[in-house]
Formats: structure tokens, C-alpha cells, sequence
């Protein structure tokens, strides 16, 4: 279905994106850039030198770039594209935290509808960044973030997907084992002791989506094919993207239930 996420933004909090690129420049809406010392936010500017954050909003709503391209997976959704990573892909909490409450703020007071995608994470918990996602989703925002690339330890879910109010994604890899999709090696894993209960907790895995040799969109306007819980991650939300878009009564809790109904156990 090379359709789909009609009036829904997808703000993709990542190290930019090049907004010019065939497949992504006419689903641009913002691009705006929290990263810099000199000021907390820079409109007009997302300039991606990494490729990590064009390749996720690739995988979110690339739209073909007139047939010639690839297909994302709601290419009709419009894309923030919001810098709050480096160049290295490093970045501060601060920033990040600052970013998911614009997207809310912004959702807000234009009235559309709005998915937080963040492609990042650290084993370290950040209140400045649980208190912007909680912030978020009390504003009708849906958050959803990569789960990290720690496994396959167990206990190894990296925040912000940790948290109770962000969905954390899981990698799956093209091999079918026991009737779906493996999770990939290093793919960060949850809570052995709560596996089955269908309660969602701080630092478990919630969805689980393609991650290993994805090919999107790049920096430099071509494309690239990498793996890992950040490729995973656009493809929630952009399934978030064509769900709600379909559903727009819906709220933000009423969706992520939406999707937990779908996933398969």
C-alpha cells in the first residue's frame, strides 16, 4: 500500500534530515534544529551530515519520489523533521526534551494530530526527558522510540523507550522461527520475569518491527541500507501514521491500544 497517514505529523527527532531529497521534500512541513549553543531552536534549519536521521524519516513517509523512488510506510503524512543530534549522532537531553515539547505544543495549537519518532536512546534515564514524554502523551501526542541495540541480554531496553509512556521498539529480521519474525541478536531485550503478562512496564518491549537491512533515503540524496532498532522504530510510526489517519476519533491511548491489539504475540 503506497498510501496513507493523510493529516498526521510525524516529528522525527534525529540527527536532521535532508529535506531536499526526491522522496521527502514534498512531505517537509518543519525543519527546525535544537541542537545548536547559540540558540535553543533554529526554524528553517535540519541540516543531516550523519544520513542516520534521513534514512529514519525515509522509512516513515518517503513518497516514491515520483515512481522513480521508495515508498515509506505512510508516504501521504507530513514530516518535522527536528535536528537534536550531532553530527556524530551523539546529543544532550536537554535538547531531545525540549524537541518532544514543541512537537506537542505545536500538535496542540495547529490542532492536528502528532507522533513523536525518536530513533535514539541511553541506558541512562533522563528526567528532563521522561517529563517532556509524559508531557507529550498527556497532550495527545503518541511517542514511540527505538528499544536500543544492547541485546540479546536481557534487561537491556534503553530510555526514553523504556518509559511507561513511550511504545519501545524492537528489531526483526527477515528469518521465520516458530511462526514469525526472529527478533534480531542486538535487539534490546526486556524483562524475562514479565514476558507473557501483556502488561506494559517501564523498560519493556511493547512493538517489534523490521530492523535489519532496511534500505531508505540518505544524506547525500540516495539511499543506504543499514539495520538496527532505530530502522525498526519509523516503521511503527508510520503504521501509527496510516492507523490513526484511517481512525482520526481516536485518541493517543485509544491507538497505542490499537496497535498492541494488532501486534502478534
Amino acid at each position: 500500500m503506497t498510501d496513507g497517514g493523510d493529516n498526521i505529523r510525524v516529528a522525527v527527532l534525529d540527527t536532521g534530515t535532508n529535506i531536499n531529497h526526491p522522496d521527502l521534500q514534498a512531505n517537509v512541513e518543519q525543519c527546525k534544529d535544537f541542537s545548536q549553543r547559540k540558540s535553543p531552536i533554529i526554524d528553517g534549519s535540519c541540516n543531516d551530515k550523519n544520513g542516520h536521521g534521513t534514512h529514519v524519516a525515509g522509512t516513515v513517509l518517503a513518497n516514491g519520489g515520483n515512481g522513480n523512488g521508495i515508498y515509506g510506510v505512510a508516504p501521504d503524512a507530513k514530516l518535522w523533521a527536528y535536528r537534536v543530534l550531532g553530527n556524530s549522532g551523539s546529543g544532550y537531553a536537554d535538547d531531545i526534551a525540549a524537541a518532544i515539547r514543541h512537537a506537542a505544543d505545536e500538535g496542540k495549537q495547529k490542532g492536528v494530530k502528532v507522533i513523536i519518532s525518536m530513533s535514539l536512546g541511553s541506558s541512562g534515564k533522563s528526567s528532563l526527558i521522561a517529563d517532556a514524554v509524559t508531557y507529550a502523551f498527556n497532550n495527545g501526542a503518541l511517542v514511540v522510540a527505538a528499544s536500543g541495540n544492547s541485546g540479546p541480554a536481557p534487561n537491556t531496553i534503553e530510555y526514553p523507550g523504556g518509559l511507561h509512556n513511550a511504545i519501545a521498539v524492537a528489531a526483526l529480521e527477515n528469518v521465520l522461527q516458530n511462526g514469525s519474525y526472529r527478533v534480531a541478536d542486538f535487539s534490546s531485550r526486556g524483562n524475562p520475569d514479565t514476558d507473557g503478562d501483556f502488561v506494559i512496564g517501564e523498560r519493556d518491549v511493547e512493538l517489534s518491527a523490521p530492523g535489519r537491512a532496511i534500505e531508505s533515503t540518505w544524506s547525500d540524496g540516495t539511499y543506504n541500507t543499514i539495520s538496527g532498532t532505530s530502522m525498526a522504530t519509523p516503521h511503527i510510526s508510520g503504521l501509527a501514521a496510516k492507523i490513526w489517519s484511517e481512525n482520526p476519533s481516536m485518541t493517543n491511548l485509544q491507538l497505542r491500544t490499537e496497535m498492541q491489539n494488532r501486534a502478534k504475540s
